[in-house]
């Protein structure tokens, strides 16, 4: 699981992933995401594709959105505000693409040029790296058709339960208070998790946790008991039972090769 999504102020955020991987989610930022190498299998709304090498995917904000890496993938990430495409903010909440992702006879090596370029000017120079996202987002949309967004996928039981847990998922939940909260039977919400998001309410409560702990054990020195609270784990035991059932190393091994992960 890449660490990547977490609460935060920043109005650009782009990095390299390695084997990205990350349930059902949404944002108020646009997403970007650039395949190098390998293949990630990207959900978008009710559009899947399995992308490739030079291909790309291009989310809108608060589009409901998934990743995962089967293998292996190198990718380059970006995330942002919508008021940094300037040119474009009034298309970001009224209209969606047609279609998300973009072939590699479309994504030319000039295109894989300004991804890089992007990346490498980010902490260099923000005008320069703002200036390379926005070539890059005339570029896509110049390429691609854009509808009138669905409305009704905004209001939908799957927008609501991931929208209602991805904000409260520090807090004590359970099936029973998510159902009380999103107006749904709980079994109705449990079928929702099996069918469509492919996982239980549990493993997936735990893995928004097990990321949010994982940002603050790589960019904060706060102690393990302090990182596994603010998570929302509901003890010690548990987190390092499902970290150790995920990275294969307990929490105080990962922090310590935290130099060779990066």
């Amino acid at each position: 699981m890449q660490p990547f999504y977490e609460k935060h102020n920043k109005e650009f955020y782009c990095f390299c992933a390695q084997n990205l991987t990350f349930p059902a989610h949404l944002q108020g930022t646009v997403e970007m995401l650039y395949v190098q190498d390998g293949d990630i299998e990207v959900t978008v709304q009710n559009h899947k594709k399995r992308i490739r090498k030079n291909e790309i995917a291009l989310i809108f904000p608060d589009m409901v959105h998934s990743y995962v890496t089967q293998d292996f993938s190198s990718s380059i990430l970006c995330l942002f505000s919508p008021s940094l495409a300037s040119d474009y903010y009034h298309l970001f909440s009224r209209k969606e693409p047609q279609c998300p992702f973009f072939s590699s006879y479309i994504c030319d090596m000039d295109l894989a040029h300004a991804f890089e370029n992007m990346l490498h000017y980010k902490d260099l120079s923000h005008p320069i790296s703002k200036a390379w996202l926005n070539l890059i987002v005339t570029y896509l949309i110049s390429e691609t058709v854009l509808v009138p967004r669905d409305t009704e996928s905004c209001t939908g039981i799957e927008y609501q339960l991931i929208s209602y847990i991805s904000t409260h998922f520090q807090e004590p939940l359970t099936l029973d208070t998510v159902a009380q909260e999103v107006h749904f039977n709980k079994y109705y919400i449990s079928r929702i998790f099996s069918d469509r998001l492919h996982c239980s309410f549990r493993e997936y409560l735990n893995q928004l946790r097990l990321n949010h702990a994982v940002h603050l054990l790589r960019e904060t020195d706060k102690g393990i008991t302090d990182i596994w609270q603010e998570a929302g784990f509901e003890s010690q035991k548990t987190f390092n039972r499902i970290f150790l059932a995920f990275y294969q190393m307990t929490p105080s091994q990962y922090r310590r090769a935290m130099p060779f992960l990066h």
